[in-house]
């Protein structure tokens, strides 16, 4: 392990960000470099490769200090993670580039953590169990999936909730439904190298159910969302049907919704709540609720139901075949790879969440819409902009946090940041997020 002389305050929040060198990183540094914020906070730049590091620290207004450490190795892990109060990993898959030794460190010594997972058996099976209970006792939260995947499904069932609950606080989401449009981007290399790590597992180790990431204590009855089909329909009042089709990232996203689910009746049943002392509160999720995801590609219910199928074909063949795969290696982005910047620049996405409420004394049901539109490549550009925020909402608004996050722990970007982190969002310039009770008076719609 070795480093550059440091150029940074003590005194300042750090930022460690580990897999500097990557494409998506170069995005990453770049914003927290030229950030409204930047007085506030530091970020040291990490990784495997000194001369790479020492290249990307060049590209900055400033220099920064420059680490370079394997996460083979324990003493190296231990003096970085010392050195700030977050880490920020952009090495990914996480499970083949040993993520769980940071993890571990921070769970071990009370610092925060957020990475861009996609991997919910590796989360399922090595980190829930083995970190939650350890991060508790040190009070790190450990927050995965900070990025496109999966703060846009995170955020807006957030939203509903609270906007549902504005009105009619003992109400709950029955059922929701979001569909994503986007408009440009592209498949990042770091996404595709994650399903190749998924596919190599043996097939009882890939877990794609919803509930992977909820312990079998009860808390939560496993109802099953409504099972994968071919199209899916929205039906907003007085707007035009939409048709979906089935979206490629809904199978892990559902998982992050799910364990939110579970986290917001674990706390409201603890002596702790869910309020924070500033005022912001987490909303109370039910017991049972269906949750599904969908891709509006503008093509109606037959265009939709054939581009799921073709899905379904491509996705089922990637797994089953080693062949296919290595032919893939050819074909699709590789880890460090990506597109133009006037392809990332152009690109965006927007997220329309409709949610049904449980029903009122009277029968009724009240509809919550929630829009979350978020500028530049979704898995690229805009996704920095997530991890960015969700690591400067844990380091610089620690105070305005909700109860969940000082309590620490295995968490999600909503249960972790909540109103801070769509504070944060909406300050950026790069989001526009707001939620309203449909039919209804206008005065608790949230934007």
């Amino acid at each position: 392990m070795s480093s550059k002389p440091r150029t940074r305050s003590s005194k300042k929040p750090t930022l460690i960000i580990y897999g500097a060198t990557s494409y998506t990183a170069r995005q990453l540094l770049a914003y927290l470099d030229t950030h409204p914020d930047s007085v506030s906070f530091d970020f040291i730049l990490a990784g495997r490769n000194q001369q790479k590091l020492e290249q990307a620290n060049n590209k900055l207004s400033q220099s920064r200090e420059v680490v370079a450490c394997q996460l083979d190795d324990p003493d190296g892990v231990r003096s970085l993670v010392a050195k700030g109060d977050i880490v920020v990993n952009l090495a990914g898959p996480f499970r083949w580039h040993n993520a769980e030794a940071l993890i571990s460190e921070c769970a071990k010594t009370g610092k925060h953590y957020v990475d861009l997972c996609g991997e919910s058996s590796w989360l399922a099976t090595d980190i829930i169990p083995r970190y939650n209970n350890l991060a508790i006792q040190s009070k790190a939260c450990i927050v995965p999936s900070c990025g496109f995947d999966s703060i846009p499904s995170d955020l807006t069932l957030y939203l509903a909730h609270k906007t549902l609950q504005a009105r009619h606080p003992v109400l709950t989401i029955s059922a929701s439904q979001s569909f994503f449009k986007m408009k440009g981007g592209s498949m990042s290399g770091g996404t595709i190298q994650s399903m190749y790590s998924v596919a190599e597992l043996p097939k009882d180790k890939r877990r794609s159910g919803e509930h992977d990431c909820i312990p079998k204590d009860g808390i939560l009855p496993k109802t099953r969302s409504t099972i994968l089909k071919l199209s899916y329909i929205m039906k907003i009042p007085n707007k035009a049907r939409r048709y979906g089709s089935f979206f490629f990232m809904y199978p892990y996203n559902r998982t992050i919704v799910r364990r939110t689910q579970y986290l917001t009746n674990l706390f409201s049943g603890s002596n702790s709540g869910l309020a924070s002392d500033s005022g912001s509160s987490t909303p109370k999720y039910g017991k049972e609720m269906k949750y599904e995801e969908s891709m509006d590609i503008g093509r109606g219910k037959i265009g939709s139901s054939i581009f799921s199928f073709c899905l379904f074909f491509v996705f089922g063949l990637f797994y089953a075949s080693k062949l296919i795969r290595k032919l893939c290696t050819y074909i699709l982005p590789k880890a460090g790879e990506g597109v133009s910047d006037e392809q990332l620049f152009k690109a965006s996405y927007a997220v329309t969440n409709l949610s049904t409420s449980t029903p009122l004394p009277d029968g009724r049901t009240v509809q919550i819409s929630t829009t979350f539109k978020g500028q530049g490549d979704p898995g690229y550009l805009n996704t920095c902009y997530l991890l960015a925020e969700s690591a400067l909402a844990l380091t610089l608004d620690k105070d305005k946090l909700p109860i969940p996050a000082s309590k620490g722990g295995l968490l999600t970007p909503s249960i972790a940041m909540g109103d801070v982190l769509v504070d944060r969002l909406r300050k950026s310039g790069k989001f526009e997020i707001s939620s309203e009770i449909l039919g209804e008076d206008s005065d608790k719609k949230i934007d």
